[in-house]
């Protein structure tokens, strides 16, 4: 059987063509997102706890950007742009879904988000946050735990309670960015459909040398393969910015304004609880005994973040990238 990365290089080289406009149109629509925002930044203005993503909603020619509105990470609404105004979107699935787990009566339909229906919405949120104690309830944990990850990654300093830790991650014009990619993991193996990366992250190091950092997220208590698939987005990433036409204007949007470097290295980092230890250890040795880290000169860091839930916050055991440092 081939392992991981002949079959990331076999599926890039048969579908190169399919997997360049995916890329091509994700790109055309985060660019277009990031003029957006630009232009009307005052009303994207962050309403906690709600929270916006830029995620890509439509990759055709027409493509357009949605912004996705988060409560705890899981999606309540989306935000877009017309006529200048940001408009506030429910579609059914978020007007069921938000009856269900947080007694939101707002039914679906689009509203000016300056407007009473969406300061409402919001204020609702806002008590809910305020009401609720200990972890918040949503449909799916991982959600949760991703959004404290990103505001942990935020913040000035002090992040994840860890000392000197310098990471912060990519975003258009200052939101999170859900990093689209045209290779999926699905547990261990690839797929050549649609994936997202759970945080594309920058880490500057202790040599100060900045790093693209891939994380995957798995709930407490749960492994599920996270180091097969963060070393799968990490090769699908390295592939992107070289193998592709617009691998430039992709290193710029991520926030760096130097050209690619000669040697790349990406770090693929693993979020789990400490419980998990022995089967990252296992996964671990198995991936470095059967596939490739050194990629034609470029090269991915395997790391495990060892991580601790609060009721607003994350913690880290530790620096996850000091052992190899």
């Amino acid at each position: 059987m081939e392992n991981l990365a002949e079959q990331i290089k076999n599926m890039w080289e048969n579908n190169k063509t399919e997997f360049e406009e995916r890329l091509d149109n994700w790109l055309k629509a985060l660019e277009q997102g990031e003029e957006i925002i630009g232009q009307e930044k005052e009303q994207f203005h962050q309403w906690n706890p709600l929270r916006v993503y830029v995620s890509v909603a439509r990759a055709k020619s027409n493509s357009r950007v949605l912004f996705s509105l988060r409560f705890f990470g899981q999606e309540v609404a989306e935000l877009f742009v017309k006529d200048k105004k940001v408009i506030l979107r429910l579609n059914r699935r978020h007007s069921e879904k938000n009856k269900k787990y947080f007694e939101s009566t707002l039914e679906n339909g689009d509203y000016d988000w300056r407007g009473k229906r969406a300061k409402d919405f919001r204020a609702h949120f806002k008590n809910l946050a305020l009401s609720k104690k200990g972890i918040p309830e949503v449909k799916m944990c991982e959600h949760r735990i991703e959004s404290k990850f990103i505001q942990e990654m935020f913040k000035s300093s002090g992040k994840f309670g860890v000392p000197d830790l310098k990471i912060q991650p990519v975003t258009i014009a200052g939101f999170p960015l859900q990093f689209p990619v045209p290779i999926s993991a699905s547990k261990e193996q690839p797929k050549a459909t649609k994936g997202n990366i759970d945080i594309l992250a920058r880490h500057q190091g202790q040599n100060n040398k900045t790093r693209l950092s891939v994380w995957e997220l798995k709930k407490p208590n749960t492994y599920n393969h996270p180091a097969s698939q963060a070393y799968i987005y990490a090769l699908t990433l390295l592939y992107i910015l070289r193998h592709t036409k617009n691998g430039p204007k992709w290193y710029k949007l991520f926030g760096y304004k130097s050209p690619i470097p000669k040697q790349i290295e990406i770090e693929a980092v693993v979020a789990i609880t400490s419980n998990q230890k022995k089967k990252f250890n296992k996964e671990k040795t198995e991936l470095e005994k059967n596939t490739s880290f050194e990629i034609d000169g470029d090269s991915i860091k395997l790391y495990a973040a060892y991580y601790m839930e609060e009721a607003q916050s994350i913690k880290l055991e530790r620096n996850p990238f000091r052992e190899n440092q």
